[in-house]
């Protein structure tokens, strides 16, 4: 597989991170073509920090999913960042959420909102948290990295 084409998004999501994607994806077919695996039309990105607690903190779990289009190319449906809550039993929940595929958005502190009404704070989030995730990703904080059909 070479490089796989993106469908535009209202959020700015940069080369950089379609590179992620795309790399990651292409080593990841490489390894299930030698184990006779299908390709699919969606894959989900898993990225942990399997030192990740509730107790310690760390760097939160990422999970991001792209599916094809029948023209080829792959729409971003949603980019989920979790984190814990609560005191006694902290539960892994999500923090933020980049619904792409549904046009809107999520924060833990004011809920869902439209990527069209709030398209100017939603892009200002996304932009901190991409260079913050892909600052991560060069740090190799995230010490397990899965792709799934």
């Amino acid at each position: 597989m070479s490089v796989i084409s993106f469908t535009p998004t209202l959020l700015p999501v940069s080369n950089k991170l379609k590179s992620l994607l795309n790399q990651t994806l292409c080593d990841y077919l490489t390894q299930a073509t030698q184990l006779n695996q299908q390709s699919a039309d969606r894959y989900t990105f898993s990225f942990k920090d399997t030192s990740y607690d509730a107790e310690n903190g760390g760097f939160r779990p990422v999970e991001i999913a792209i599916n094809q289009q029948p023209s080829g190319e792959w729409n971003i449906e949603y980019i989920t960042e979790f984190a814990y809550f609560g005191s006694y039993y902290p539960e892994l929940e999500r923090s933020m959420d980049f619904d792409i595929s549904n046009n809107c958005w999520f924060t833990s502190y004011s809920g869902w909102l439209s990527l069209k009404t709030h398209q100017q704070d939603a892009k200002e989030l996304y932009q901190l948290w991409e260079g913050n995730f892909l600052a991560y990703v060069d740090m190799e904080a995230y010490d397990q990295i899965k792709v799934s059909c």
